[in-house]
């Protein structure tokens, strides 16, 4: 079973709370309620056949839980990076999100994702579709938008998240195992290559020995010039 670190990450009061509760418990509650340093919570989910166990972590947007943050990004496989579209300054603070978890994170390959939230508010919509798109695209991260009143659009960015990692982590196995294989089969040609020229050596030594053994015999009675004694 596979068992990734997913975090959500944004400026306060864009709705990962909300996300979170609507993809966990399929409820939706107008109330808003501050994320104080982090929550977690487990969803278990089938991905094409396979299994996949999330650990989701919500963290808090406002500064002064950013340190508290870092402690809680260690170890991500799985970012989704929420913004509100009715707030453009939500938005403009994603590049200083993704860089955050990119640098604790320094040697890990994460999977991306970019919310646009709330976008059952479209008549207040100040971002448009195609900026989050553009943004998702130059930074490498997948595209949804979704609302927090709707379960298909939450289950939908959390699932093509999930996977995404999956197909990571087959690709990296397959390739893994192709490189073993290749080992192998080089270093049975390798064995093979000096088991040969071992027994080119010995030939030649063998050859080289009989010709020292060759003894001239010309006594008008042979009719070899040459013979070999043992």
């Amino acid at each position: 079973m596979y068992k990734p670190k997913l975090i959500l990450v944004g400026e306060g009061h864009v709705g990962k709370t909300s996300i979170i509760q609507q993809f966990i418990e399929q409820k939706f509650s107008e109330s808003y309620l501050m994320t104080v340093g982090s929550d977690k919570s487990i969803k278990d989910l089938k991905i094409n056949g396979k299994d996949i166990k999330l650990e989701i972590w919500d963290t808090a947007g406002q500064d002064k839980y950013r340190g508290v943050n870092k402690i809680f990004m260690k170890n991500t496989k799985i970012a989704l990076l929420v913004y509100d579209i009715t707030e453009k300054y939500t938005f403009e603070q994603l590049k200083f999100w993704i860089d955050n978890v990119k640098e604790i994170n320094k040697n890990e390959n994460i999977i991306f994702g970019v919310a646009a939230n709330k976008s059952d508010l479209f008549e207040q919509q100040v971002v448009e579709t195609e900026e989050g798109k553009k943004f998702a695209n130059d930074n490498n991260c997948l595209f949804f938008e979704t609302s927090a009143k709707d379960y298909k659009s939450i289950e939908n960015a959390f699932s093509k998240l999930a996977e995404n990692y999956i197909e990571k982590i087959e690709n990296k196995n397959n390739e893994t195992n192709n490189n073993n294989i290749n080992n192998n089969s080089n270093n049975i040609n390798n064995n093979q290559n000096s088991q040969n020229k071992s027994e080119g050596k010995k030939d030649l030594n063998f050859e080289n020995e009989l010709n020292e053994k060759f003894i001239d015999k010309d006594d008008g009675k042979s009719s070899c010039s040459k013979c070999f004694i043992f």
